[in-house]
């Protein structure tokens, strides 16, 4: 792709799609649309299309059907980094986007991807562009779901950050267990992988990202549009 050739970018997550247009070089114009509320027509289909989708098939079609020229991230495609993970076949698109975007980061350090969205994602490449994998556990907005849906009496609360220790009322215990426990899991499973990898630098990501506390820990980077920056970097590779 030349500098100055236009190309869109599509990132269709679990609970929403995200848009954004790629002008000389530069991701911009970026959007967010329910799966509903997403109007393909007001589009141009003489544009290229680089798209990851994590569930819709439906959608997959519409795209490849409107637009001209559609691109589509999967395993099987030239990667702009080492694949040591051992089900390839088996990684989400999204992780293999977040990877890929990682890769023209801070190149000859290790790098760390924490996408916290329905599931928080952990994503580790090595100084030497090996894509190792990582971990995957429920996201904030799922803990909270999954206690009200798997017992009798417990209400569906909406997670919200605390720094709450003990809550003096049912509402207030499901509100700092789900949080808390959240955000102490990411908190470890950081350190554990800073206790391993000193030099390590954190890219964090997801809607859920603005929950996260950065404090004063060095190191870590919020890059609200990791997935997409992946989705570019993969359409270059295979370009």
């Amino acid at each position: 792709m030349s500098a100055q050739k236009e190309v869109y970018l599509l990132d269709a997550g679990n609970t929403q799609i995200k848009l954004a247009l790629v002008q000389g070089g530069v991701i911009q114009q970026i959007e967010r649309f329910s799966y509903t509320d997403f109007q393909i027509s007001r589009l141009d289909r003489n544009i290229p299309l680089a798209y990851s989708s994590v569930i819709d098939v439906a959608l997959r079609n519409t795209l490849c059907t409107f637009f001209d020229q559609t691109f589509e991230i999967s395993p099987m495609i030239a990667l702009p980094f080492q694949m040591a993970y051992q089900s390839p076949q088996t990684l989400g698109m999204d992780r293999l986007c977040n990877a890929a975007a990682l890769s023209s980061m801070h190149r000859g350090q290790n790098r760390l991807a924490i996408d916290l969205g329905t599931c928080i994602k952990f994503d580790f490449l090595d100084a030497q562009n090996n894509y190792l994998g990582g971990s995957i556990s429920p996201g904030l907005q799922m803990r909270a779901k999954a206690m009200a849906h798997f017992t009798a009496k417990l209400p569906e609360v909406v997670a919200k950050s605390t720094q709450q220790l003990i809550g003096s009322t049912s509402q207030e215990c499901l509100e700092i267990g789900t949080y808390l426990g959240w955000q102490k899991e990411i908190e470890g499973l950081l350190s554990a992988y800073r206790q391993t990898y000193p030099d390590l630098v954190v890219l964090l990501t997801g809607g859920d990202a603005i929950h996260f506390d950065l404090g004063q820990k060095n190191g870590i980077f919020v890059h609200e549009n990791l997935t997409l920056e992946g989705i570019l970097a993969l359409y270059h590779a295979n370009e």
